[in-house]
């Protein structure tokens, strides 16, 4: 099982980030992650296969659901959806934290918002349209918005595991951060270790048992991320993507890329040339 932490950065001039969900097309799956960010997915219309730990959720039209910091899922989208995904910094909600430097949100997907999907609609809206004034307007709305979830959605309480795991997957996501940003080196767990002052034994049960991946897997399943959008983006040989992002050569990158997608590099791009009309 492969996941990953997800480094969110806010739009210019806003302090949170907005984008229709990147698998509105169907036919997608999200592999398990995380992110210091809480993040809203609202469904507009379609419907969306949600996991979050051991649950999971169904969600469909007017359904949103509340992902919170550090809270490790993974999203099914098989057939097309129109899903808009806010995602706001955790910094903001500071005013807000318990004694634990901590905030947590509840939400049960099957338990309809209006208002809230409301000001989510319009807040795209406002987005897209780009009137004169429109980037006060959508600060406007945003702050609505968090303002009903610290007063509807917020816990005041919460079980001390929630806190001693959201501080593990942190002290991880400085470590995953490092291989998102040296993916294409010869990454080894010992240098990892070594560079974050941990034993490599120590490490490696770090990732099993709070990321639940293999040190070696999640190296891979980053690769291999950062492999499909240079594939997508048409501009390298197949032998230049796998060079480009760390594997040792296009032999490697397809079997990798078999095993996670079910069908080779070069399938992946006759299919995708065939999708375009070329």
């Amino acid at each position: 099982m492969q996941f990953s932490h997800e480094l969110i950065v806010p739009e210019t001039g806003f302090p949170f980030k907005l984008f229709i969900f990147e698998g509105s097309g169907g036919n997608y799956y999200r592999e398990r992650h995380w992110h210091r960010s809480i993040e809203i997915f609202a469904v507009c219309s379609g419907e969306l296969e949600f996991h979050i730990d051991d649950r999971r959720w169904h969600l469909t039209k007017d359904d949103f659901m509340i992902v919170n910091s550090n809270e490790v899922h993974s999203v099914d989208s098989p057939l097309p959806n129109e899903t808009i995904v806010l995602q706001i910094p955790l910094k903001l909600f500071e005013d807000y934290f318990t004694g634990e430097q901590f905030i947590w949100f509840s939400h049960e997907p099957g338990r309809r918002d209006e208002r809230f999907m409301e000001l989510v609609r319009e807040l795209y809206g406002v987005y897209c349209r780009k009137a004169c004034g429109y980037d006060l307007k959508m600060k406007s709305i945003f702050y609505q918005i968090m303002y009903l979830l610290v007063k509807d959605y917020r816990l005041t309480e919460v079980d001390e595991a929630f806190v001693r795991k959201n501080k593990n997957l942190n002290k991880l996501s400085a470590i995953t951060s490092y291989i998102k940003e040296n993916y294409t080196g010869d990454l080894t767990l010992e240098e990892v270790a070594r560079i974050f002052d941990y034993s490599p034994n120590y490490l490696s049960r770090m990732f099993r048992k709070y990321a639940g991946i293999t040190f070696k897997s999640y190296v891979q399943s980053i690769r291999l991320d950062y492999a499909l959008k240079d594939l997508d983006g048409g501009r390298y040989s197949i032998t230049e993507v796998a060079l480009r992002n760390g594997f040792s050569g296009s032999k490697a990158l397809a079997r990798a890329f078999q095993k996670k997608y079910g069908m080779l590099p070069s399938e992946y791009k006759e299919n995708k040339k065939i999708r375009n009309g070329h």
